[in-house]
């Protein structure tokens, strides 16, 4: 085959093309700091990039989503310690009452008593968070308790969710903490002021309209305080169930930011320029560059007068 000029002179530029083309390559790198500029400089980082950042992006909304859970679960620990406390000052005054030798004086301040506690009661068990009713169950814009002393409660204990004392449902909010791992966000008022083992506001409505109708039926003032200690229970119970919301909530948080971590730091061992390297490579690169401009120069030293 014989080798013309037109062919010698197109191999040069070809050459002189891709020596240009890696130049500017080592030149973006060093500009950006990345390794990998667009999908053809490596199509296999590339994909493994896209990968991780779509890894980053569902991390952040979990994160997100824990930031969420936490204010609803914290706002629901300190509506139930003040519960807590409330119970125990319901349980410091119907001992007042119970004994059957209490005064008009003494029945008087307890219904009085009894009636605010119940109210705080009801107005805890209507805590909101961002405009939502922390103990509604899924029904979170009703308010789900009555803070109105019912003056004629059923006769007996009516279920958890009757809506005469209950206006919420059982039903929950989960939320996803991680890929295939979600959270029961809420716990339903039915199973802590109404229920399932103890209707306090019931037992407080019985409670006192017995003190106000017959305060010496110590049969039933009895009855009523202690299903206002299994309420107790039942709050105390409600705690510790929401604590261990909290814990795993702690847990998927480290878990969370470790992941992002290690993903970061891959990212960052694949796709940050070593400046050092590149430093060398392009002095490299500029040498070879200007050498085969030079050889170039050198074999292409064309004139018409050859022609001549």
């Amino acid at each position: 085959m014989r080798i013309t000029p037109n062919i010698t002179m197109q191999n040069s530029l070809y050459n002189i093309q891709q020596s240009r083309t890696l130049l500017d390559s080592i030149n973006e790198k060093i500009s950006s700091g990345m390794n990998v500029n667009r999908p053809s400089d490596d199509p296999v980082t590339a994909r493994l990039l896209t990968g991780i950042a779509d890894q980053l992006k569902t991390g952040n909304q979990y994160a997100s989503n824990i930031t969420k859970a936490g204010n609803w679960l914290q706002m629901t620990n300190t509506a139930l310690t003040s519960m807590n406390d409330t119970m125990a000052l319901v349980k410091q005054v119907a001992g007042t009452v119970t004994g059957g030798t209490n005064d008009a004086t003494t029945v008087q301040a307890a219904i009085t008593q009894l009636t605010s506690l119940r109210e705080q009661l009801a107005d805890l068990g209507n805590t909101q968070q961002d405009g939502q009713y922390l103990f509604a169950g899924t029904n979170t814009t009703v308010k789900p308790f009555d803070r109105s002393v019912n003056t004629a409660p059923p006769a007996t204990q009516p279920v958890p969710t009757d809506p005469t004392y209950y206006q919420g449902n059982d039903n929950t909010n989960a939320i996803e903490l991680a890929a295939g791992s979600t959270e029961n966000l809420n716990i339903p008022g039915s199973q802590v002021l109404t229920g399932p083992s103890a209707n306090i506001l019931w037992s407080l409505d019985s409670l006192i309209s017995t003190l106000k109708t017959n305060p010496t039926d110590q049969t039933t003032i009895t009855a009523r305080v202690n299903e206002l200690e299994n309420g107790a229970t039942q709050i105390v119970n409600a705690q510790v169930v929401n604590s261990t919301k909290i814990k795993r909530l702690d847990t998927m948080t480290t878990m969370n930011t470790n992941t992002k971590t290690t993903l970061q730091s891959v990212v960052a061992n694949v796709q940050n320029a070593d400046y050092a390297k590149l430093a060398v490579e392009l002095q490299q690169q500029q040498t070879a560059f200007q050498a085969t401009l030079s050889s170039t120069a050198k074999i292409s030293q064309l004139s018409l007068l050859n022609y001549l």
